[in-house]
């Protein structure tokens, strides 16, 4: 089985409850980033899963390295950066558990990370390299996420990359198209929501030309989620759109990385990286159950709190798919 490595941010979510009699809303501490959910979805469904990426040595930062390791998670690759502290987002959901975000990542300690602090283990023809936008924000740390897509795919990685794309985290002024592209022009794996779809077409002339910029790169599959509604796929040699499982849903917040992590997850599983992956891809029927599984992934986690610990377990998604069969 191969390994997944999702390089980014780990983060602190503090999730709004439900109303005070005051108006105000309490919040939960819960353990969450992105590639840091990417990563104990794997471990959960049973893969082999690591963190890259730095964490303060704060309270926080412990009871994040605490919450990897329960998960299953390898932190070996973890950097503790005692200059920095743990990113906070609080997320406001409302009556559908849709959620808002607040950022306070001044200082964030996985924006610190350096290309010296990646161990040669975190790169090589049996490792899925996967990483997110939010290490894009500043320069420092988008030159080190892009160093490390570049160095992955030279020493035979498979790359993935979740735009997971947060206006709010970019400082005023920037550009975050030219990061951004120069990510996404890297990596084999895509995964985009219909919002991000729409926001890298203001730039590119429509829909169309994101997705064919991609695949005249080194894109292989993007896939576009749009929450309750089908997600949408694309390959090299065609596309197709399945329809997202029933859920109701309490927290959406990791809705998006349990997918990917499901889907991820079985990739590893079947072995089919850089030299396979054309086979497994030109399989409509293997593509679609794979996908068909991510989206069960996604439909468990929204119907539960928080983003670790909303993360389904493989005989859990087995059955609800056995459920809705």
């Amino acid at each position: 089985m191969a390994r997944v490595v999702c390089f980014g941010e780990a983060l602190i979510d503090f999730v709004s409850e439900p109303e005070t009699s005051g108006g105000l809303p309490a919040f939960r501490q819960h353990a969450g980033g992105a590639p840091a959910n990417v990563a104990v979805a794997v471990a959960r469904l049973g893969g082999r899963a690591s963190f890259v990426g730095g964490l303060a040595t704060d309270p926080f930062g412990d009871f994040l390295l605490e919450s990897l390791h329960r998960a299953g998670v390898g932190t070996e690759g973890v950097v503790r950066e005692p200059a920095a502290r743990t990113a906070l987002a609080f997320v406001f959901l409302d009556a559908s558990g849709e959620r808002g975000f607040r950022f306070y990542p001044e200082s964030a300690a996985h924006l610190a990370f350096r290309p010296g602090d990646f161990r040669s283990t975190d790169f090589g023809p049996d490792i899925l390299f996967h990483a997110g936008s939010n290490t894009l924000t500043v320069p420092a740390s988008a030159e080190t996420t892009l160093g490390a897509l570049e160095r992955a795919g030279r020493q035979g990685s498979l790359l993935s990359l979740d735009l997971n794309w947060r206006p709010a985290l970019w400082p005023p002024g920037s550009d975050p198209w030219s990061f951004v592209w120069r990510a996404l022009e890297c990596v084999h794996l895509v995964k985009l929501s219909r919002e991000e779809l729409e926001w890298l077409a203001e730039d590119s002339g429509g829909e169309d030309a994101v997705i064919a910029r991609l695949f005249a790169q080194q894109a292989r599959l993007v896939v576009v989620t749009d929450g309750p509604r089908p997600l949408c796929y694309f390959t090299a040699g065609g596309k197709g759109c399945l329809p997202a499982w029933p859920a109701q849903a309490c927290d959406t917040t990791a809705a998006g990385d349990a997918f990917w992590g499901g889907l991820l997850g079985q990739l590893a599983r079947s072995g089919s990286l850089r030299n396979g992956l054309e086979a497994w891809l030109a399989g409509r029927e293997v593509l679609e159950e794979a996908l068909r599984f991510a989206a069960a992934c996604g439909a468990l986690a929204v119907t539960r709190p928080g983003s670790f610990e909303a993360m389904p377990r493989r005989t859990e998604v087995e059955a609800f798919l056995e459920a809705h069969a």
